[in-house]
């Protein structure tokens, strides 16, 4: 299962929905698959358990039972939901489900070999069922509306064995999720990679359906007056300016981080970290933003060589100025743009965001391979090799080929996830001292500034002197280093008996524009901020 962005972004109007539970993995699981699918989600905070559960209903009856409480306590015109989780072993169960809803109650009191013991005693039928019920409760309607999820699969043959994951917490050793193997897999869930268990958890596939739900009542909300009859007259509205284009003023100081970063660095963690650690941040990626704008257009994005031609043929900053419009509309405190990948996407968002910041992501790439292989995807490179060829893939979109010039800040990931954790921390607790740009352009920058000013292909010595002009000379050697590093911006031409010489490509322009607005003499540091070199 794949979040998807649907048509939520383009809605001026969305529910505001409230989770009631006391259960935090619970909750940082639906806010983490609803901040995926573009929604918000808003948490009642209790202090005690929410509601009482009476175990002798139905799952539904117990729902409509805990939503009716709720209701007493909570504002009774708003839009919230809750959450039961049931099990049923085969084994241990006959017409009634067992556990069943009272799992919670029944895994406090029963070990692994206590389970075990009691299914051989049965047969040793090991199938078992997981079951997420979601009751939403709309404030105008008599009635919940249920939605229900589950995954088939067995319990494991033995105890669990492996660490839980401190970022996705529910993925553990002790919950069920540590004893119970998914039909179509050899790994528990809780064992399993985040992306990987979306296609097996229970509860992700309830919650998307309530999401599904949600994006159809959003629909409807943001339907023009003339699409409903009154009954009764009521006081006069002021109509909305609906489809009006939210501008995006140049004194806007909202905090923006462009995330870039190779396969598996770490990217979809920054922005789930800081979603499970703050209020108030906002995060989009780009490859669902772009596999979104690719629907609304009848075509399938399939893989980078796909995302390549369809960028090619509609614009290079397509992605980034729908998620331009985006933040405009959401005005959060702290937005994240993950998996921007083309010159053109980061110099789109430093130009009409000018607060907004590059993060480079970096890891080693076998470590990378290691994270990529434990994700477990079928359809992903299987070789260390397969994988530096999809590096070198995302390389043709541009902007990880010059992913230290444009940088404003360089995290390491090549550490343990805690580590990784607090370098993110530090970095967007000190996100208004980070500086502006560079001290001085680099070879790279000049050498381009170069071949602009001479307008037509030269050679590396040509080069050489224009660069002499304007400063510091870039001696040819290293021009012509910097410029075959740039392959996408700048044609190396090579004849037969003639000197080698260098040629703007049509991409150049805005790699150029972008490097000219990164630097700023006014800038006191050389080069991207490092953070793991801060401690």
């Amino acid at each position: 299962m794949r979040l998807r962005y649907g048509d939520v972004f383009r809605f001026h109007r969305l529910l505001k929905i409230f989770f009631y539970t006391s259960n935090a993995d619970k909750l940082i699981q639906a806010r983490l698959i609803f901040m995926r699918s573009g929604y918000q989600l808003t948490h009642y905070r209790s202090q005690q358990e929410p509601y009482d559960e009476d175990y002798s209903l139905d799952t539904e009856g117990l729902l409509t039972q805990a939503l009716k409480q709720v209701s007493q306590e909570f504002e009774r015109r708003s839009v919230l939901f809750v959450e039961d989780t049931s099990v049923r072993i085969e084994a241990l169960s006959d017409v009634t489900d067992y556990p069943g809803t009272r799992v919670k109650e029944w895994f406090s009191e029963t070990s692994f070999a206590e389970l075990d013991r009691q299914i051989a005693l049965r047969g040793g039928d090991r199938r078992c069922t997981v079951k997420s019920d979601i009751a939403l409760r709309l404030p105008s309607l008599s009635r919940p509306i249920f939605f229900h999820g589950e995954t088939s699969g067995r319990v494991a043959d033995g105890a669990p064995a492996f660490t839980g994951s401190p970022q996705y917490p529910w993925l553990t050793p002790d919950t069920f999720n540590g004893w119970f193997i998914p039909d179509g897999t050899n790994r528990r869930l809780g064992e399993m990679e985040f992306e990987e268990s979306l296609a097996f958890d229970f509860r992700a596939k309830s919650l998307t359906l309530l999401i599904e739900r949600l994006e159809e009542l959003n629909a409807v909300i943001n339907l023009g007056r003339w699409n409903h009859l009154v009954r009764r007259v009521a006081e006069a509205e002021a109509d909305t300016a609906i489809g009006r284009q939210l501008s995006l003023l140049s004194t806007d100081r909202r905090h923006v981080l462009i995330v870039i970063g190779h396969k598996c660095a770490g990217k979809s963690t920054f922005s789930d970290f800081l979603m499970g650690q703050r209020t108030g941040v906002f995060a989009l990626e780009g490859s669902s933003l772009l596999r979104q704008i690719a629907e609304e257009e009848g075509i399938t994005i399939g893989n980078s060589g796909d995302a390549l031609i369809f960028l090619e043929k509609r614009n290079w900053d397509i992605v980034a100025k729908r998620a331009a419009e985006y933040i405009a509309r959401e005005n959060a405190e702290l937005n994240v743009v993950t998996g921007m990948r083309t010159v053109e996407e980061v110099l789109c968002l430093r130009s009409m965001l000018p607060s907004a910041r590059i993060v480079l992501i970096e890891a080693d790439a076998r470590t990378r391979f290691e994270r990529h292989v434990k994700r477990a995807r079928s359809d992903d490179a299987r070789t260390f090799r397969e994988f530096t060829g999809l590096d070198e893939e995302q390389m043709h979109f541009g902007a990880l080929r010059v992913a230290h010039e444009i940088a404003d800040v360089v995290i390491r990931n090549d550490a343990d996830l805690r580590s990784y954790w607090r370098r993110i921390d530090e970095m967007v607790s000190t996100i208004d001292t980070l500086r502006e740009g560079r001290q001085s352009p680099s070879e790279l920058h000049r050498s381009l500034r170069a071949l602009r000013k001479i307008g037509r292909a030269a050679t590396c010595d040509e080069i050489a002197a224009v660069t002499a002009e304007q400063g510091p000379a870039v001696r040819k050697y290293n021009n012509n280093r910097a410029l075959k590093s740039v392959p996408e911006f700048v044609a190396r031409l090579e004849k037969r008996g003639e000197l080698l010489r260098y040629r703007l490509s049509p991409r150049a322009p805005a790699l150029l524009k972008l490097l000219d607005l990164i630097a700023t003499p006014a800038s006191t540091e050389k080069g991207p901020a490092l953070a793991s070199d801060r401690g």
